[in-house]
């Protein structure tokens, strides 16, 4: 498990996150002045070209860079978003990428795959059906990733996107019928996961939620989700945003711990 974030001194006035993205144009996620039109956000972008282990292994190495960078800028907390960057390896992996980024800033920080699985702890996940953007490969590392914390795949389903270029082309209303689709076959899944945060996921939540009840864990939301709240003094006010499904309607939920680092 992550060791605990930093204590940070009493921020006044919104704070500011620094994000780390894949895409080299290091711009902010359009979800995030959607959901917190009151906080601020600035972003570096790593130049990942390709969901697949060479690249990710070409540029996680550059975090470490990025994170001093912003946090000389003057952010308050600091997120690697992307989160097949950060389950590829596993969760020590994981672990120790955030450990690095917190120790070099002194910020506290977070991963988009901690993200989820925070997500996830706060519906008492146990058996989820995934819709990812990636191929059978990275998909197949992703379910490793969630066993290791004692989450079952029911069942799961890849669009074998590689290039992270075409993710802006893959629409709301496609993702809205395979996910429901995926659900069908699902049998007694407790949660739907929604794994890479250049899928655009923000108006999914709710629509599913009303018409299932099954919380939905999507990327794109849990990362902006979970580093908010690296600021607890600032999440007061998350109720306001429930408009943006479940994972806004309760505290945040204290970490799980993977059961075997070996995933």
């Amino acid at each position: 498990m992550a060791n605990p974030v930093p204590t940070t001194p009493p921020i006044f006035g919104p704070p500011t996150f620094g994000l780390i993205v894949p895409p080299r144009e290091g711009a902010v996620p359009p979800e995030a002045n959607r959901i917190y039109p009151d906080m601020n956000f600035v972003a570096r972008g790593l130049g990942l070209i390709e969901m697949a282990h060479q690249d990710y292994d070409r540029v996680i190495a550059d975090t470490t860079d990025h994170a001093i960078l912003l946090a000389a800028s003057g952010v308050d907390a600091i997120s690697l978003m992307g989160t097949s960057l950060s389950f590829f390896k596993g969760p020590a992996f994981n672990d120790k990428l955030i450990e690095t980024l917190q120790s070099a800033t002194g910020l506290p920080a977070t991963t988009m795959s901690q993200a989820i699985i925070d997500g996830l702890a706060l519906f008492s996940a146990r058996k989820v059906a995934i819709l990812s953007a990636y191929e059978d490969d990275v998909n197949a590392r992703l379910c490793n990733y969630l066993a290791a914390y004692g989450i079952r795949v029911v069942n799961s389903a890849g669009l074998n996107i590689r290039n992270i270029a075409d993710l802006p082309h893959i629409s709301g209303e496609y993702l809205m019928t395979r996910c429901r689709e995926l659900l069908m076959k699902s049998g007694d899944c407790d949660t739907l996961l929604v794994s890479c945060g250049g899928l655009r996921t923000i108006d999914l939540a709710p629509a599913i939620e009303k018409e299932t009840g099954i919380p939905v864990v999507s990327s794109a939301v849990a990362g902006l989700w979970a580093t908010v709240n690296l600021i607890p003094s600032h999440t007061r006010d998350q109720k306001q945003r429930t408009m943006f499904g479940k994972l806004f309607d309760q505290p945040f939920p204290i970490r799980p711990a993977p059961t075997d680092h070996d995933n």
